[in-house]
């Protein structure tokens, strides 16, 4: 708390930066407020240095969609992947959150193949194309994935979840 204070000071300062408002915002994503967060990259986005990069688009986008307003989130993480089509964070990103809702899976699928392409060690991208192939019950093609994922990252709750999900739709 003392740190979001002196963050939230120091953003709303005359001569604040938009890395100020970048940094109040990650300190308070790091806290679980979501709603803040995002408001505060909303004003980075508007500052001098603060042009709206796909990396703030995806981290308003992401706090957005973590305080529970996918719909309000979805323009940001569209425009992250406009501005960096060839970047795997952000492929990754909008492509599981869209296969996490069942949404476009035919888009969240080909958007997770490119940032698999871009990115072929990414556990977690692996992940996130596994899941998306067991979404549209294409079992066969996610158990392999999710296998790699779970090996390489075997601590991961989220990927043995979704292998395990897998495993049972078999």
């Amino acid at each position: 708390e003392p740190a979001i204070a002196l963050a939230a000071k120091r953003s709303a300062a005359k001569d604040a930066t938009a890395d100020d408002a970048r940094t109040l915002g990650d300190l308070l994503i790091a806290s679980g407020r979501f709603t803040e967060a995002a408001d505060a990259y909303g004003a980075a986005m508007t500052r001098e240095g603060g042009t709206g990069d796909w990396v703030l688009n995806l981290q308003r986008g992401g706090a957005i969609e973590q305080a529970g307003r996918f719909d309000e989130a979805l323009p940001y993480l569209r425009r992250a992947v406009e501005l960096a089509p060839d970047e795997p964070v952000a492929l990754n990103y909008l492509g599981y959150a869209l296969a996490e809702r069942g949404r476009d899976l035919p888009e969240a699928q080909a958007l997770l193949e490119k940032a698999r392409r871009l990115k072929p060690d990414d556990a977690s991208i692996t992940d996130s194309l596994g899941f998306a192939y067991a979404r549209r019950g294409q079992t066969a093609k996610a158990l392999p994935l999710l296998e790699q994922a779970a090996a390489a990252q075997p601590g991961d709750v989220e990927i043995n979840e979704h292998l395990g999900d897998a495993l049972w739709q078999v």
